[in-house]
């Protein structure tokens, strides 16, 4: 079977545990025959009973109703060996602990079983692919899907090209992610990938404030609550810089660099923009292109999403009642 014409129909999880059931679930969900490994038999009734668990709340809160619950249910099948589960998979997720030379012997495994067309994903945060796939002979067909938690809840599912991974491969993924009912993003191999990268950027940041002595935990999280963490769901960070200007944010960060360190050091990449007059939507250009776009739509989009996460808080209210 030619990987561009690849037709899943079945998908093998390797791992059970935090991340393992939920990927499963929604696998099950989407309506692919899904195999779960779990190594003590023993256990497969709990691993049934959370996934039904989560199936149910999702039931209760209208996602889903009981037909399609009990479809998921229907699609979940249990093995104790990697074997078992993978052998006669079209698409294989490893979703065990982050150890790297436990993951290794899983792709290695998976490599020598599975069918000839069969692509292996891993859900690793951290571990770069490129590595992982150094093990394979299909090195052409292995990629990062990592998902974050709880992985049938969070929409993200970030696409890791290795440095040998396929565009066919990076393709299937990410269609199959689409059909998954989540929103895919596509990088190149490199460590913590983008969510864990920013993510950590911000946490190391808000804990060096804290050692500084500079806030309360409280504070610095409410902060973060209050500014960040309302606008972060409509408007990623270089969408805020070239709303803000992309002057304004240099003029600032050369000021933090200045003051604060190395660390707070403009991107060549920022400065360049400025210096080429490229300054967000008040040229027109910035990370991105509003040729033909209308500024006054993007500022409204934005100020509409704040009022109502504003007012489900109950941070303002209605004066005419």
């Amino acid at each position: 079977m030619s990987i561009k014409n690849l037709n899943i129909r079945k998908i093998a999880v390797i791992g059970a545990g935090i991340m393992g059931h939920g990927i499963a679930q929604t696998c099950a969900l989407a309506g692919y025959k899904t195999t779960i490994t779990r190594r003590r038999k023993e256990l497969f009734k709990e691993t049934y009973e959370q996934i039904k668990s989560n199936l149910e709340t999702l039931m209760e809160k209208g996602i889903i109703t009981k037909n399609d619950l009990d479809h998921a249910l229907s699609n979940i099948d249990f093995k104790e060996s990697v074997s078992e589960a993978a052998r006669d998979a079209d698409f294989v997720i490893e979703a065990v602990v982050e150890n790297m030379d436990l993951k290794k012997n899983i792709v290695k495994e998976l490599d020598e079983i599975c069918l000839g067309h069969t692509i292996i994903a891993s859900n690793t945060s951290s571990f770069s692919i490129t590595e992982l796939a150094s093990v394979a002979n299909r090195q052409d067909k292995v990629v990062g899907m990592h998902w974050w938690n709880p992985p049938h809840l969070m929409p993200l599912v970030e696409i890791v090209k290795g440095e040998h991974t396929s565009t066919e491969t990076v393709n299937i993924t990410r269609d199959l992610t689409i059909k998954l009912g989540k929103v895919p993003v596509v990088c190149k191999d490199s460590p913590g990938f983008l969510g864990v990268r920013l993510q950590a950027a911000l946490v190391i940041e808000a804990i060096s404030m804290l050692e500084e002595g500079l806030a309360t935990a409280e504070d610095i999280d409410t902060a973060v609550k209050m500014t960040l963490g309302l606008r972060l769901p409509i408007l990623g960070p270089l969408e805020i810089v070239d709303l803000g200007g992309m002057d304004t944010f240099l003029y600032a960060y050369a000021y933090l660099y200045k003051t604060l360190g190395e660390k707070f050091k403009p991107p060549s990449l920022l400065r360049s923009k400025v210096e080429s007059g490229e300054l967000g939507i008040k040229t027109g250009k910035g990370f991105y292109n509003y040729a033909g776009k209308s500024i006054e739509a993007l500022v409204k989009r934005r100020d509409q999403w704040l009022i109502e996460q504003l007012k489900s808080r109950g941070l303002i209210k209605p004066r005419i009642q």
